[in-house]
């Protein structure tokens, strides 16, 4: 791993886990939190505790550039959260991505908003692709308003796929061509501009 790296907005950092997250991510792993509630309710294991072994499993083997996950850390230093690609090598021109933010004090403040555009600057700066995707569900507002803000265009819709508390919902995947996010990204004031 670089002896330091980050990318860094108004409001947040992303950097590369240390062992320190570890903790965190044993803390954050508490099924009534709001982040719980919207990122995947369907599932039925709604618990952390797999991300953890395939972050430890990372630590131990070294992490190294091009990035597919990174933390997200207040600017003062606070870790909140993280953002990840869903990279195959056998499909290099195409991506997904995934954001989470574990401290629920910290939603609606634009955060994630910051955190998911360096993240794709990043992505697309960093590797050869076409498009970054990502998919969400009609019963999170919140993510859909964020990748909207970010450029993303709904792509697909897959009707009542998910069933949470008793009610079907629809998943969405949202889409970001390259050209698109270079002739937008100029709208993001705390992205470098190259």
């Amino acid at each position: 791993m670089p002896e330091y790296f980050e990318l860094k907005s108004n409001q947040i950092r992303l950097r590369p886990i240390v062992q320190a997250d570890l903790a965190d991510y044993e803390h954050w792993n508490d099924p009534v939190s709001k982040a719980f509630a919207y990122d995947g309710p369907w599932y039925k294991n709604e618990s952390l505790d797999s991300l953890i072994e395939f972050r430890k499993k990372k630590l131990a083997q070294g992490i190294s550039p091009p990035y597919r996950s990174l933390e997200i850390d207040t600017i003062d230093g606070k870790h909140i959260g993280w953002v990840n690609a869903y990279h195959n090598d056998r499909d290099p021109h195409a991506t997904a991505v995934g954001i989470g933010i574990r401290l629920d004090e910290l939603w609606g403040k634009g955060m994630g908003t910051e955190a998911l555009a360096l993240w794709i600057d990043y992505l697309f700066k960093e590797m050869n692709l076409t498009r970054i995707g990502l998919t969400t569900w009609q019963g999170n507002p919140m993510m859909l308003r964020v990748s909207e803000k970010l450029g993303f265009v709904e792509e697909a819709r897959i009707r009542r796929s998910c069933f949470v508390k008793g009610q079907f919902y629809d998943r969405i995947s949202m889409g970001i061509l390259r050209e698109e996010w270079e002739s937008n990204r100029g709208e993001f004031p705390y992205l470098e501009q190259t």
